[in-house]
């Protein structure tokens, strides 16, 4: 029995001294640290949430957000096509990732409710936005949009999770579920699986095509594993099926993309989305994977920003024979007298065809190549 006890404190000991060890090179995100990050800094109740707020001031807003491990800038190409297109983009960090704070708390649907509604709150952000969920980004878009529809314009999804998604069950998710083991196991290997998916391998890509940042610069920092497991822990990446139909109530317009080729959210998403949200528009990209919305962001990117441009109190449809007046800055009548409104000045783009070939399926989809 004293060999036992010995054995135990010795395991115990071991199992101490590899924690530390394999943490010995994180260090705080401090002012210090941020000074190199883009963008600015909103002060929450607690916390810094990094953010960067970019296009015309005045236009109509569009929030995008972000999954599970990799930060805003996963964004950029959409980003810039939405500014082109004469919308104002905001981007921003979890908390947890990226250049915002780490704190310790429990990430889950009421954690990033609040952040979402005290970022737009402190930013001023109060009329109807358009938001664009990525990943994880979609069903807390969707559950944003459920407890503050006031606040919601339009909607637009990239793989959304929320619905089937692989690798949340089984035995290695409920080990990571275990406290004190699951807390070792992914602090020893959680975080270089992270960084080892093949979803970031571009070496086949163009530099225009890959991510714009580098993901393993926020992991050098305190409190980026913590978030990512404890929001593993506590919020549900799958089966949200009352969110989305919640969603669908509200009236709000979706729109979505998937990937038949995605490893993470698998293509039978697609068709319990058009289940649960009978009008929601669903596209399925032939060889997209989870990464999509950048990696093809040259085939998305004009579908994501049609989906808003189509918004009848932001850009109101005008008399199609009317034309534009330098001078004035106004839409003029066609020559029948009928009345127009305005859109903005910088919506008048030039459109080319897409050449993506898309035809539509059994579940009210279209499978785009």
């Amino acid at each position: 029995m004293k060999w036992l006890g010995i054995g135990i404190v010795v395991l115990a000991l071991a199992f101490w001294a590899s924690w530390l060890w394999a943490g010995r090179e994180l260090k705080p995100l401090d002012d210090i640290e941020r000074q190199r990050a883009p963008g600015a800094f909103a002060d929450l109740a607690g916390a810094k949430v990094h953010y960067r707020l970019t296009g015309p001031e005045g236009a109509p807003i569009i929030v995008l957000v972000h999954g599970f491990s990799t930060p805003s800038f996963i964004f950029d190409q959409n980003a810039a096509a939405l500014r082109e297109a004469g919308f104002r983009v905001l981007q921003f960090d979890h908390l947890g990732r990226g250049w915002s704070d780490r704190p310790k708390a429990k990430y889950d649907a009421d954690f990033y409710d609040w952040e979402l509604l005290s970022l737009l709150d402190k930013l001023g952000i109060d009329k109807p936005a358009g938001f664009v969920g990525l990943s994880m980004g979609g069903p807390i878009v969707a559950e944003f949009a459920v407890r503050h529809p006031e606040r919601v314009q339009r909607v637009f999804l990239f793989v959304p999770a929320g619905l089937d998604v692989s690798g949340t069950d089984g035995f290695q998710a409920s080990l990571l579920r275990t406290p004190v083991i699951g807390d070792w196991l992914w602090r020893m290997v959680g975080l270089n699986t992270v960084a080892g998916d093949p979803q970031y391998d571009e070496s086949s890509l163009d530099p225009a095509s890959r991510l714009q940042g580098d993901i393993r610069e926020q992991m050098k920092y305190k409190g980026y594993g913590r978030a990512l497991l404890s929001t593993f822990r506590n919020f549900h990446m799958s089966g949200r099926d009352e969110t989305w139909r919640a969603l669908a109530a509200t009236g709000i317009p979706v729109s979505a993309v998937f990937g038949d080729a995605d490893p993470t959210i698998p293509l039978s998403s697609a068709a319990r989305l058009a289940s649960l949200v009978s009008d929601a528009q669903i596209m399925v990209l032939e060889a997209g994977d989870h990464g999509l919305n950048y990696k093809r962001h040259r085939e998305v990117n004009e579908t994501l920003t049609d989906w808003f441009i189509a918004d009848p109190v932001w850009f109101p449809v005008i008399d199609a024979e009317a034309e534009y007046d330098d001078d004035t800055g106004a839409w003029m009548p066609s020559a029948s007298g009928d009345e127009t409104t305005s859109p903005q000045p910088q919506r008048r783009i030039r459109r080319e065809p897409t050449g993506i070939d898309c035809e539509s399926s059994r579940i009210r989809t279209r499978r785009c190549r």
